[in-house]
């Protein structure tokens, strides 16, 4: 016994180099991010019945399963496939991470930051109106990713953002009232208003939720926006970022925030975002 282990040490020794160090720690890391992009989501489940299938294969052929065992190698051969299509919103949302490169924001965005300052305080304060006035408001700031195809379903305005067009837009009973407003805070403007943002399709979602916040955390599931949401029920303020929904924000809270990520270019981590607030997922109680 001690002779095959002496061996087995030995024959591990000599096919065991740095380079293979190297290589299991990036197929490690590479695991675990696809692991923490997929969380929570519907991709999840598949994911783990991919896996099932994989430990099913070897099994299968040692087990003698030939026509199981069949099955599942020609299951596997239309896996690639099958993990484009169902994790299509997942690779679409690594894809953007990897091209949201800093160098080229600061070479193509302007530096205005007066005027930056100066429209967040406008969504501020109008956050802070409707929130008194419970006043239902979805706002979505646009961050990195391109949002042209949620634009295309609103009422285009290219109007300067201010806290009288914004409560203006979401009084109750105006014609863009019930849709989300995209701005862009890069240059202080109102994109569109009256847009139809995507729902999140995730199960795991408390009940209670209504379109609006399922709108945003949805919207914020495809995209690296900050999305500002005022409940009409109860006036809470809340805020989706990268599908986490957080509540119980201040006005000073959302310009704080904001001013964090376009004027000090602060990383937009989940931990940045509302990390004191809890995760309004567990215990929004409206409905809207």
């Amino acid at each position: 016994m001690k002779n095959l282990i002496e061996n087995l040490v030995v024959t591990l020794q000599s096919r065991f180099t740095y380079v293979n160090v190297i290589e299991i720690l990036i197929i490690a890391f590479v695991i675990y991010k696809i692991l923490m992009w997929i969380r929570g989501t519907q991709a999840e489940q598949v994911a783990k019945g991919i896996i099932i299938v994989l430990v099913l294969i070897p099994l299968s052929s040692w087990l003698g399963l030939t026509t199981l065992n069949y099955l599942l190698n020609n299951i596997i051969t239309w896996a690639v496939i099958v993990v484009a299509v169902v994790f299509q919103p997942e690779l679409r949302s690594a894809l953007e991470q990897l091209g949201n490169n800093r160098l080229f924001e600061r070479m193509f965005r302007s530096s205005g930051e007066k005027k930056m300052l100066d429209a967040i305080e406008d969504i501020r304060d109008a956050v802070a109106d409707m929130a008194e006035a419970h006043i239902g408001a979805l706002i979505v700031c646009g961050v990195n990713t391109g949002l042209k195809d949620i634009e295309g379903t609103g009422i285009a305005l290219n109007a300067d953002i201010s806290t009288e067009l914004i409560e203006n837009i979401f009084t109750p009973n105006r014609p863009l009232h019930d849709g989300a407003m995209i701005v862009n805070l890069w240059n202080g403007k109102i994109r569109t208003a009256g847009c139809l943002l995507p729902l999140t399709d995730r199960r795991t979602l408390n009940s209670s939720l209504g379109t609006r916040h399922r709108a945003g955390i949805g919207i914020s599931e495809q995209s690296d926006a900050i999305v500002i949401i005022v409940s009409e029920e109860t006036g809470t303020i809340s805020v989706a970022h990268r599908g986490v929904l957080r509540r119980d924000f201040t006005p000073e809270d959302i310009a704080t925030l904001l001013a964090d990520r376009f004027i000090d270019d602060e990383d937009e981590e989940e931990e940045t975002i509302g990390a004191d607030n809890e995760n309004e997922e567990s215990k929004m109680p409206e409905k809207e």
